[in-house]
């Protein structure tokens, strides 16, 4: 009779009990407070119903503020991406870094798409993204190439277009959500950590090595300033700074520096500025800069170009010219990224 009892229970199993653990595992239910029928597809973004990502228009089009045309225009996402990546990155560079500028491109913009719970461009509600580089990222039309360009736009274009069809839909992803991949032209030879530029601690826009960038006409620059207008335009950002034109800078110090060489903070005078208030007072191309003096000049030295996070696109330049593909590339820049078509991941959180 045991032995009867044994094989149903056997047959049981067999037939209820492991299907069930094959299909639903172990532990079915979510742990956390997230609504299964919710998902955060992007970094940072909001929650965003499973019902409406079956809408495939969500992520093949992208709503562009132009700023030059003042207006919102909606766009097929992968058009939208040449324009950037033609705006962005010199054709010249190698394919296999205009393709990791693609990838890049399109995880930003979706990364912002309001439909996917991005935070759309806050300058200009109802767009995902708008075309002013400062704030979101460059984009130029095709007439805007064919004056840029001229007799070469054919070969550019075809070329650029090649980048991003050859990456069509792929997006780094961290986490299962998609990350807001900061890029900039030439970081001074070491990229930044987020936080020492956003505060914010971000696990895969750490510091890493970026050599061979030197070869960039704007890697280093100069640029001097009389010692009476460079009293004039530190007071105009601070009035109460105590300073004078009899060896300036002695009155320079307590400079505070980040492990990649961008200045923090310092002091001048009685006063301690930022080193983004520095940048901007001077208009410098980065906050990687030194003082000098000559004759009744002060000279700033500035290495690097922009805020130094992320992929620098002068350095993607370097690793690519010695055989690096452009995943290899995207993972030097965004530690522990992972690169999916938008669809994967879709299909991860579903």
């Amino acid at each position: 009779m045991k032995y009867a009892i044994y094989g149903i229970s056997l047959i049981f199993f067999s037939l209820i009990i492991l299907p069930s653990i094959i299909v639903f595992g172990f532990n079915s239910h979510k742990t956390s407070s997230t609504p299964a029928s919710e998902v955060k597809l992007i970094d940072g973004g909001k929650l965003v119903k499973l019902d409406n990502l079956d809408n495939t228009d969500l992520y093949h089009t992208v709503n562009v503020f132009i700023t030059n045309q003042n207006k919102i225009q909606k766009m097929d996402l992968e058009e939208y991406v040449k324009g950037v990546v033609a705006a962005e990155m010199p054709a010249e560079f190698e394919m296999e870094a205009l393709k990791a500028q693609a990838v890049a491109a399109r995880t930003y913009a979706l990364s912002k798409e309001i439909a996917l719970g991005g935070k759309g461009c806050e300058l200009h509600p109802g767009a995902d993204v708008c075309t002013d580089p400062e704030h979101c990222q460059a984009w130029q039309s095709e007439k805007e190439l064919r004056d840029k360009w001229g007799e070469n736009f054919d070969k550019y274009y075809a070329k650029i277009s090649q980048a991003v069809e050859d990456t069509k839909g792929l997006v780094l992803v961290y986490e299962n959500a998609l990350i807001v991949p900061a890029y900039h032209a030439i970081s001074g030879g070491k990229t930044e950590n987020a936080e020492e530029v956003w505060q914010n601690k971000i696990p895969y826009l750490r510091s890493v090595s970026s050599s061979g960038e030197d070869v960039a006409s704007k890697y280093k620059t100069t640029v001097v300033v009389s010692k009476e207008e460079f009293i004039s335009k530190i007071k105009q950002k601070e009035p109460s700074v105590k300073l004078n034109a009899t060896n300036i800078l002695s009155q320079i110090k307590d400079v505070e520096r980040t492990q990649a060489g961008h200045v923090k903070s310092l002091k001048i005078g009685n006063v301690t500025f930022s080193g983004k208030d520095i940048k901007e007072i001077f208009n410098l191309n980065s906050t990687n800069f030194s003082f000098d003096g000559q004759k009744d000049n002060i000279v700033i030295t500035v290495i690097g170009y922009g805020h130094g996070v992320g992929m620098s696109q002068y350095g993607a330049n370097a690793m690519a010219k010695e055989g690096k593909k452009f995943d290899e590339i995207l993972k030097h820049y965004y530690t522990g990224v992972e690169i999916i078509k938008i669809e994967d991941l879709l299909k991860v959180q579903h």
